[in-house]
């Protein structure tokens, strides 16, 4: 077989041809895969302030300093980066402007049907509905 040496430096050859192999070959090009049969390829790029503001109302541009906006094909999305429950793995996850709109008016409309509620009472509650019942443990007098 080999001798203790022989087999060193075979090793130390092939290690130095598997890096020269490596460190000569440049990288592939990236090409542009093509869509899946029934599906479209959207062209994604960054949306500019000036567009987002020129689609959006102050109060919803508020809500979309959250979101990093993209534009797909000439639309402007709001994207976020998040991990899916049970999964370890982020996403980026979209929605387009009126889906945005229907989350901050949604939001709007159930803090406000919070605010309506608090301060009253249901009917017989004794909020309010007479003098408060005895205590079971009196505080002294």
């Amino acid at each position: 077989m080999f001798s203790r040496g022989q087999l060193q430096r075979l090793t130390v050859l092939v290690c130095i041809a598997a890096m020269c192999g490596c460190a000569s070959q440049p990288p592939a090009p990236r090409t542009e895969k093509a869509a899946p049969a029934g599906q479209t390829r959207h062209k994604w790029s960054k949306a500019n302030e000036a567009e987002v503001a020129k689609s959006l109302d102050e109060k919803f541009q508020e809500a979309a300093k959250s979101f990093v906006k993209l534009k797909r094909d000439d639309q402007v999305m709001f994207c976020k980066r998040f991990r899916d429950i049970g999964s370890m793995i982020p996403q980026l996850h979209c929605i387009t402007e009126a889906e945005l709109r229907k989350q901050v008016e949604d939001s709007d409309e159930l803090r406000d049907q919070m605010r309506r509620k608090v301060g009253k009472c249901a009917f017989g509650s004794g909020c309010g509905a007479g003098p408060d019942p005895p205590s079971k443990y009196p505080l002294p007098q």
